[in-house]
């Protein structure tokens, strides 16, 4: 035995047996390449996507202008908020105005003032007293002194001149204390009248009084400077820390009356139901068409790293395209009909209900993972397309993956009432999470979660149909339709039944043990069971020529050539695809039942033809067309049919015995070269055989020897209660001849 690698991390097996496979071996899957078709269902694809986005940014109907009278009556569609821009503006300004102006300290403007008051004094108090120059005062102490003033302090007594100074001096250092600012008159002119009204002027005799009141007004000047940057910087931060005013208008409310003056705050509501729109954006057309086209060509290449087998499927390719683009053009149709523009709440129920079973199909039908992915892109890119709609996004996606969750290993009926209640439930905690961020009213939140329930029930019935309409035209297989499949009361069961019974009692017992085995190593099990219902649909045309469906004591072959006999069972194959396919059989089912038998060598009528000697040139007359099985559905299938015929034949199946023999029919199949072409590992066989073997033990257990009976009767009645209908040394039978109910001449042990 000589081991092979086939697949990454699985040991594969391939025989050495002196004779090679002349047939050609399975070409590999052919590397992932860009096609002009594919290039051009992408392009296509992203057209029509960018079409239906750019739909909400065309004109709308509603054209009106500031100041204008409204033509008609217009009413709210749905609820919806929006931010009044007048009331908004208002805030603003108030906030603004209760900012105060920005001052910086002047540092020297106190000392200044004191100095020139100072300067002054010091300029009358000379040594001699001598009449000074009224100019050169003037220009010593910067001050503007009348000719009065200068001459009252110059005439004063030495006492009182001591008492005005200091007077003055207080009366200048307390005024310059207080704040004077540069931009505001009043300051400078408060602050004088406050000097003159000083209660310190009243020790001045009556004469110094003016004179010194005059000194102080001319030396006041201001002490705070207007800075303007601090006081911009100040006016922004409270301009944006005003909360926008919004508004809301509630579904079916009136927004603006026929006649009626339209104001800002009309238009404020008008644009936010998407009702006005002047002119076509094309930036934003612009910019929807390039993200748009990005997307897809993401998905393109994701799809060939991570997907080769249905990027390189074109007819799946353009079932992704289809489901895509009528999951968008759902929301537009549905909006349409219930005459919602492209945003808001209503939007976010028809998001659930279009890309959620868009997801749920995709999911199904192709892949869970590229589902996740599709829905994702299509929640965030239309949120964000569609105005920012935080809700869309939100509900469509949560939605969605609750959905491709509930629908992704679904097995059986039941599968599909729990995904309706994943859905529904998903939708109404989403809707009660988004009413708390939206603020909504308690009555719009219940509603909300009525919604979301409702629209989960028609995502789930959108899928169905969905699944039932996409399905079979392109030639998918879903567990939905192998239930459908696996029913008794399905016609062409019926007709099976009635037609070859012995062969439908096999068929059932076959498919119990592929259903077990294909459980045990994590392959479908309802494939492999629904194949092997339908597997040897073919032998209704000929019963006769196949022994578990002979009732007379005379077998079809024994009249025939060995030959003829072979091409007798090898046809059956072929004429049971003829039967499937007609009946509408799926292209999964299908392939497992032309590989059910792969290129196995009918070795009983073999040895009839070459007497027991091996004829390497006779040997492709007796073997089978295949192909060989190319999945572990089908690998399963073949060996669960060779084990449960050939079983029908042991003697006293004890655990042993049939262990050997179930290592016996897997070993032949394996050395013939049938498992060389399927992902089966050594793991997985070993799986099988121990699954086989269990089942046959269960079924194949040993009948009760009555003692009174004479030998003769047990001679005659025990093939029938044993279910051994040859001797001890009899080989097991050919599959595709049936389940020996009468004795075949003898051939060596393992030759059927």
């Amino acid at each position: 035995m000589k081991l092979r690698w086939r697949l990454p991390f699985e040991l594969q097996i391939r025989s050495t047996n002196a004779r090679r496979r002349t047939e050609p071996r399975r070409k590999p899957s052919p590397a992932p390449r860009i096609t002009p078709l594919r290039f051009f269902l992408a392009l296509g694809t992203a057209g029509v996507l960018s079409l239906l986005l750019c739909i909400h940014l065309l004109p709308n109907r509603v054209r009106v202008a500031l100041d204008e009278f409204a033509p008609e009556d217009v009413t709210a569609q749905r609820t919806a908020r929006y931010e009044d821009t007048n009331a908004t503006e208002r805030l603003r300004e108030e906030a603004k105005a209760a900012i105060e102006k920005r001052y910086q300290l002047i540092p020297d403007a106190k000392r200044n003032a004191e100095e020139a008051v100072k300067t002054v004094f010091e300029a009358i108090a000379t040594p001699i007293r001598e009449k000074p120059e009224r100019e050169d005062i003037r220009r010593q102490s910067g001050l503007t002194l009348t000719q009065p003033t200068l001459t009252a302090l110059i005439g004063a007594t030495e006492e009182n001149f001591q008492k005005a100074k200091d007077v003055a001096q207080k009366l200048i250092s307390h005024t310059m204390e207080g704040t004077i600012r540069d931009n505001e008159p009043g300051d400078l002119q408060q602050a004088r009248r406050g000097a003159l009204a000083d209660p310190l002027l009243l020790d001045l005799p009556e004469n110094l009084r003016a004179p010194v009141a005059a000194l102080i007004s001319d030396a006041i000047t201001s002490n705070r400077h207007f800075d303007q940057r601090a006081t911009q910087l100040a006016l922004d931060e409270a301009e944006s820390h005003a909360p926008r005013q919004t508004r809301r208008i509630a579904a079916g409310e009136l927004v603006l009356r026929q006649g009626e003056r339209v104001t800002q705050g009309h238009l404020d509501a008008l644009t936010a139901l998407g009702l006005r729109n002047e002119a076509l954006d094309t930036m934003a057309v612009l910019v929807i068409v390039v993200m748009v086209n990005l997307i897809v060509g993401f998905v393109t290449v994701y799809l060939r790293l991570f997907h080769n087998a249905l990027y390189n499927d074109t007819p799946r390719l353009f079932l992704l395209a289809i489901l895509a683009v009528v999951s968008v053009m759902g929301i537009k149709i549905g909006s349409t009909l219930l005459g919602l523009p492209f945003t808001g709440v209503n939007l976010s129920y028809l998001g659930m209900m279009c890309v959620a079973s868009a997801g749920m199909v995709i999911a199904l039908l192709l892949s869970p993972s590229v589902a996740t992915l599709i829905v994702a892109l299509l929640a965030v890119t239309s949120g964000v397309v569609l105005n920012n709609e935080l809700r869309f996004t939100v509900f469509t996606l949560g939605s969605s993956l609750a959905g491709i969750v509930s629908v992704a290993s679904m097995r059986n009926r039941s599968d599909v009432f729990r995904a309706g209640l994943a859905v529904c439930g998903a939708n109404a905690i989403l809707s009660l999470l988004v009413a708390q961020i939206e603020h909504d009213l308690p009555r719009e939140m219940w509603a909300g979660v009525v919604m979301g329930i409702g629209s989960g029930l028609v995502a789930l019935a959108l899928f169905y149909l969905g699944v039932w309409c996409f399905e079979r035209p392109f030639g998918i297989t879903t567990h939905l339709r192998l239930l459908e499949l696996s029913d008794p009361a399905t016609p062409i069961l019926q007709d099976f039944r009635m037609a070859v019974p012995g062969t439908y009692a096999h068929s059932l017992m076959v498919g119990n043990l592929a259903h077990a085995a294909a459980e045990a190593i994590g392959a479908d099990a309802m494939l492999v069971r629904v194949a092997a219902y339908y597997h040897d649909l073919g032998k209704m045309n000929r019963p006769e020529f196949f022994i578990e469906n002979q009732s007379n004591a005379e077998n079809v072959h024994d009249r025939i050539s060995p030959s003829l006999s072979a091409l007798v069972l090898v046809n059956h194959v072929k004429e049971g695809l003829e039967i499937a396919e007609r009946v509408g059989l799926p292209p999964g089912v299908c392939e497992v039942i032309s590989q059910h038998h792969g290129t196995t060598l009918m070795k009983f009528f073999y040895h009839q033809a070459t007497g027991g000697v091996p004829d390497p040139t006779l040997e492709s007359q007796f073997r089978y067309p295949g192909p060989k099985p190319q999945s572990k559905e089908a690998a399963i299938l073949m060996l669960a049919d060779g084990v449960e015929a050939a079983s029908r034949v042991l003697d006293k199946p004890t655990p042993q015995r049939v262990t050997e023999f179930v290592n016996r029919m897997i070993e032949d199949k394996r050395a013939d070269g049938q498992l060389d072409e399927c992902p089966l590992t050594l793991r997985d066989l070993r799986a099988i055989r121990d699954v086989f073997t269990r089942t046959l033990c269960a079924t194949l257990h040993a009948r009760i020897e009555y003692p009174k009976e004479t030998k003769e009767a047990k001679d005659t009645k025990e093939p029938h209660a044993s279910g051994d209908p040859r001797p001890e040394s009899s080989p097991e039978p050919d599959p595709a001849v049936g389940t020996g109910r009468r004795r075949r001449p003898k051939t060596p042990l393992g030759m059927p």
